[in-house]
């Protein structure tokens, strides 16, 4: 090592930061803190998330039906349409003789209790038959999972989808949320609870224009829908055609087709390519793509300053085009999965240079801004102290009169 700026610091096993990473979040949090995040970020969340499709059937509807089918679930007591179901672990995992290898995504859900499949497959021995008993395995060399391989090694390398290994014990176990016949019908989305309170402060009302400039997969999409009773003018876009089949396919299923407008398009140039749009619309939000540092689990990660100030310069971009889109009185609330402020806090800043002006928001148990100035007016989740995944929220108004 030639300096201090080289090195890396591991907070805890597997997650890692630059130095200069590592002194900057010092700034806002103990050693201690920074550990327990990360320790929290290492497992899931206790309880399993899921959003109620209160445009086909209520929350107590669902919770009796979902309990009739002796499934293990319960209501939030803050958020009615939002039911949890309890995370169970970690169990002690078999060990096989043979392994699977995965890759990272695909570890993370294995992790979790999903089944690996083959598009998940890192490496699977020739010597690996259909019946077997397999240890799932994590590019780090962490044991995720025992189950049983449904296909032959030699055969992984040729199909293209289907299970690989059937999860029988996992590190954690979730509920197969997607297994439920009641997924199939629409009636449910699963979601994190952060993710859930990011449209309630929105507060999407019949006859808004609204515009979800980050849309995929579709989640805060169709919950906008969801809390507009299907009433508002909603524009869902991102940057690429797969993300825009992926929102379609998410808000079909939901029942919700017709009840908004979808198109592929880079947000950062909504305002060139969408020129109509420009000081009419009444809500925004943008969920931009962020360096992820709050999402859980994550098995391992290495991150450094340079990546976090190219996602903070990347994100201001689009609340620069918020900005010009949005009529006056109208509302933009920015949120991310991630920890740092200069994601957050310092892009709430660059925002309010624009001309936005800060609404104080309060959700239940969550805390403050990390930084003075926003310390009582935007709220942040954090995995260690609320059992969540890592969560920004804030809330902002274009002025009714610009400031001279």
């Amino acid at each position: 090592m030639r300096g201090s700026e080289e090195r890396e610091v591991e907070i805890v096993k597997g997650h890692r930061l630059d130095y200069q990473l590592y002194k900057y979040l010092l700034q806002y949090f103990s050693d201690s803190e920074l550990q327990g995040i990360f320790e929290s970020i290492r497992k899931p969340p206790s309880k399993y998330y899921i959003r109620v499709n209160t445009l086909k059937i209520s929350p107590e509807e669902l919770l009796k039906l979902l309990r009739e089918h002796s499934v293990d679930v319960y209501q939030d007591k803050d958020l009615p349409e939002a039911l949890w179901f309890p995370v169970k672990g970690p169990n002690k995992v078999p060990s096989a003789r043979k392994y699977v290898l995965a890759d990272k995504k695909a570890s993370e859900s294995v992790y979790v209790g999903a089944n690996l499949y083959v598009p998940g497959v890192v490496k699977m021995n020739k010597d690996v038959k259909k019946g077997d008993e397999v240890n799932i395995v994590a590019p780090n060399g962490e044991i995720v999972a025992f189950g049983i391989a449904e296909v032959n090694g030699d055969e992984a390398r040729s199909i293209r989808r289907g299970i690989a290994v059937k999860t029988l014990v996992s590190v954690y176990n979730m509920p197969k949320v997607r297994d439920l016949r009641e997924y199939e019908l629409g009636l449910f989305y699963d979601q994190s609870l952060p993710a859930q309170w990011v449209t309630h402060v929105l507060d999407p009302r019949p006859g808004d224009v609204i515009v979800d400039m980050n849309a995929a997969p579709g989640g805060k999409t169709s919950h906008i829908v969801q809390l507009s009773g299907g009433k508002a003018v909603v524009y869902a876009f991102d940057r690429s055609e797969n993300k825009i089949r992926e929102i379609i396919e998410n808000l079909s299923r939901l029942g919700m087709d017709g009840l908004y407008r979808v198109e592929v398009r880079d947000t950062r140039f909504l305002d060139i390519d969408e020129p109509d749009l420009i000081n009419s619309v009444d809500k925004i939000l943008i969920d931009p793509p962020c360096t992820d540092m709050g999402v859980r689990p994550r098995l391992f990660d290495m991150k450094t300053m340079e990546t976090v100030k190219s996602a903070a310069k990347y994100q201001e971009q689009f609340i620069k085009v918020a900005w010009k889109l949005l009529k006056p009185g109208g509302v933009l609330v920015y949120s991310t999965c991630t920890i740092p402020p200069l994601e957050n806090e310092d892009n709430i800043a660059y925002a309010e240079n624009l001309g936005f002006e800060v609404i104080d928001i309060s959700i239940p148990n969550t805390s403050g801004g990390l930084v003075d100035r926003y310390r009582n007016s935007v709220t942040r989740f954090y995995p260690h102290v609320h059992d969540t995944p890592g969560y920004f929220i804030a809330k902002l108004r274009k002025p009714t009169q610009m400031r001279q």
